[in-house]
């Protein structure tokens, strides 16, 4: 009893404590690890997995809609855009002139003549102010006038003529 009544240190109990736990700790690591024996399970049979021809060839003409179905489909759609308006068809427009394809890169005169520069992707074009008149720049323009303030073309398609405005210098 003695032994009970008796106080004990920290360093004491640390001692005590700690082989016991370890023990404790691989008991149970040990115990964890037996596993009841369990009796061999033989292999399941090999399944045949491949797939056999039916005795009848698939007819694949069946997959395929013909062109007049996917009409009919789009003919019978409840949610399809319905207009009741009825059917106006619209007059044919006239054809438009395209926007010119030139810009304009600079100008120069040099002695007393005026030449123009043009520029349409990479192709550039140089125009003089006293050329004569109705010079085709290529199959669809024609150059009428040259001045300083503008350079006046001909669409010849549409025998239209149009303005590229040349900017003033300061």
């Amino acid at each position: 009893m003695r032994f009970l009544k008796r106080t004990f240190s920290r360093k004491e109990i640390v001692r005590v404590a700690a082989p016991i736990a370890v023990l404790a700790l691989l008991a149970s690591v040990v115990a964890g690890r037996e596993k009841p024996a369990e009796p061999a399970l033989e292999p399941a049979a090999r399944m045949d997995a491949r797939v056999r021809p039916a005795e009848q060839d698939l007819d694949l003409s069946q997959l395929f809609r013909p062109a007049q179905a996917e009409a009919e489909k789009h003919a019978v759609d409840p949610f399809a855009r319905r207009s009741f308006a009825p059917k106006v068809e619209a007059a044919p427009q006239a054809p438009t002139v395209p926007p010119l394809p030139f810009r304009y890169v600079g100008k120069m005169i040099e002695d007393g003549e005026l030449q123009v520069f043009l520029a349409r992707g990479e192709e550039s074009f140089s125009l003089r102010g006293g050329q004569k008149k109705g010079q085709k720049v290529d199959e669809q323009y024609r150059v009428d006038k040259v001045t300083e303030n503008r350079v006046t073309f001909t669409y010849l398609p549409l025998k239209t003529q149009q303005t590229l405005e040349i900017p003033a210098v300061n």
